[in-house]
C-alpha cells in the first residue's frame, strides 16, 4: 500500500470520546509526531465491543495502543450503545420483509443500517485513518470521506462472498439471497474505493483479486493474533497447568460445534477410549447437550476472555493437542490461541487455517476427514512420543508469533504513516 499523505484536517480526541457512541482512544499525547491517527471500527450490533468479532477489535487495538500504533478503536452501535433511530430501522426492515415472505436476518449488511449510523457521526472521525473489521462502511460514508481527510481501511478475516458461501449452511443459514447480494454489491464498491484491505490468508487475497477485481497493490495480508491479553499469558506462567495426570488431552475452542468439527472430534475420542487409549476431550465454548453425557469429554462452557482471562488461560494450556476440525474456516484464531501458549495445533486444510498450519507446531489434515481416520492421526502422535516433543516444541517457538504485537508490527508496516 502506498503511503498517506499529510491530513488537512487534524483529529479531536476529545470531541472522537464524546460523540462516538463507545470507543476506546488512547491520549493524543500517545500519537507519534507527523503520523495520522488510526482507529480500528467494529460492527457491534448485537454486541459489546469487547466481544464484537469474536474479540479480535478489541485484543487488536489494546496489543496496538501499547505498542503505539494503534490510536484506538469504536463501534457506532452495540449493546453498549443502542440508537433508537437503528432500531426503528431495522424493525421497519424486518416488517417489509415479513409481508414480502423473505426471512429477516441480517439486518446489518444493509445500506438500511449502515447508512444510518455513519452519517451520525463521521465529522467525529474527521482526520482520521479509519480501519474496519466488518466488510462494509455504505454509500453515504464513502460519499463524505474524503471532504473529511478520512482514510478508509479494512482488515478482515475475509470477504462476504467467501462468508456467505462457506458458512451458509451454519452461521449464516437465515439470511435470504437477496440480502446477500445487496451485501456483496456495497461490499464490491467498498473494495473499490478504499485505500487499503488487510486480509487474515492468502485465500482472500486471492478472491479479492479474482472476484472482487481488486488490484493486488491495494492486498495485503497479515495472519491475525490470538486474542487474549499479553498480561494474562504471563500471569499464567506462575500457575499449575490445568489437565488430567496421565491422560492426553484434546482440546477444542468454539461456539459453532459442527461447522467447528467438534462431532467428529468426539466421536474419534470416543473410538481412541474404546481401544484403550487414555485420550480425553476438553471443550470450551459451545457444547451440544449428548457431548455434555459423553466418557473422556470435559465441557467448560463459554470463560470469558475478557472477565476471567486467566482461567481461559490455564484451560488451553492443559492440554496437549489443540484441535480445529472445521468443515470452513476463515481465520481460525483458536489456533493461533493454543500456539500462543506453546499448544501444538491439529487443523483442517480450510481457508485461513492454512495459513496458521504453516508454520510448525502443527499436523494438517483434509477438512473431509472422517473420525475413524482423524483417530488413526491422534493415535499416531499419542504413541510417538519423540515425534510430539518436536511439536511442541515447534509450538513453545511460535508462541511470539502468535502474539497481536506481531500482527501490529505487520500492519504498521502496510498502512500510511
Amino acid at each position: 500500500m502506498n503511503a498517506g499523505t499529510a491530513t488537512e484536517l487534524r483529529f479531536d480526541f476529545e470531541h472522537a470520546r464524546a460523540s462516538l457512541p463507545v470507543s476506546r482512544l488512547c491520549g493524543e499525547c500517545d500519537v507519534p509526531t507527523n503520523r495520522i491517527p488510526r482507529l480500528l471500527s467494529a460492527m457491534a450490533l448485537g454486541q459489546t465491543l469487547e466481544t464484537s468479532f469474536s474479540g479480535t477489535t478489541y485484543h487488536l487495538a489494546r496489543a496496538g495502543m501499547a505498542a503505539h500504533k494503534l490510536e484506538g478503536c469504536f463501534s457506532l452501535c452495540s449493546d453498549e450503545a443502542r440508537l433508537r433511530s437503528v432500531q426503528i430501522r431495522g424493525g421497519l426492515w424486518k416488517l417489509m420483509r415479513v409481508l414480502r415472505m423473505e426471512t429477516t436476518a441480517g439486518f446489518k449488511f444493509t445500506s438500511a443500517c449502515l447508512d444510518e449510523v455513519w452519517p451520525r457521526h463521521i465529522e467525529s472521525l474527521a482526520g482520521a485513518n479509519v480501519i474496519s473489521n466488518f466488510q462494509l462502511y455504505g454509500r453515504e460514508f464513502f460519499k463524505r470521506r474524503r471532504s473529511l481527510d478520512i482514510g478508509a481501511y479494512f482488515y478482515i478475516d475475509g470477504t462476504l462472498t467467501e462468508y456467505f458461501e462457506s458458512y451458509g449452511q451454519y452461521d449464516v443459514a437465515n439470511i435470504d439471497p437477496s440480502t446477500m447480494r445487496h451485501a456483496i454489491e456495497l461490499e464490491r464498491e467498498g473494495y473499490q474505493s478504499a485505500d487499503g484491505i488487510v486480509v487474515m490468508s492468502k485465500l482472500s487475497a486471492q478472491t479479492l483479486r479474482e472476484v472482487y477485481r481488486v488490484p493486488q497493490e491495494k492486498i495485503s495480508i497479515v495472519v491475525p493474533g490470538a486474542n487474549i491479553a499479553d498480561q494474562a499469558i504471563e500471569d499464567a506462567q506462575d500457575l499449575p497447568i490445568s489437565s488430567q495426570s496421565g491422560d492426553f488431552v484434546l482440546g477444542f475452542v468454539g461456539l459453532y460445534p459442527l461447522r467447528k468439527g467438534l462431532d467428529r472430534l468426539a466421536r474419534a475420542t470416543q473410538i481412541l477410549r474404546a481401544r484403550g487409549l487414555p485420550i480425553r476431550l476438553r471443550v470450551i465454548g459451545t457444547s451440544p447437550d449428548e457431548l455434555k453425557q459423553m466418557d473422556g469429554v470435559e465441557c467448560l462452557g463459554i470463560i470469558s476472555k475478557r472477565r476471567d482471562p486467566g482461567v481461559f488461560v490455564n484451560a488451553i494450556r492443559g492440554v496437549h493437542l489443540g484441535c480445529l476440525l472445521s468443515r470452513s474456516e476463515l481465520a481460525g484464531i483458536a489456533m493461533v490461541e493454543f500456539l500462543r501458549v506453546g499448544v501444538p495445533i491439529l487443523g483442517t486444510r480450510v481457508g485461513g487455517a492454512t495459513d496458521i498450519l504453516e508454520g510448525g507446531g502443527s499436523l494438517a489434515v483434509s477438512p473431509h476427514i472422517a473420525p475413524e481416520e482423524l483417530a488413526e492421526v491422534i493415535a499416531d502422535v499419542y504413541r510417538d512420543q519423540s515425534r510430539y516433543e518436536v511439536l511442541r516444541s515447534e509450538a513453545i517457538a511460535r508462541s511470539g508469533w502468535a502474539s497481536w504485537r506481531r500482527a501490529v508490527d505487520q500492519l504498521d508496516r502496510v498502512l500510511p504513516c
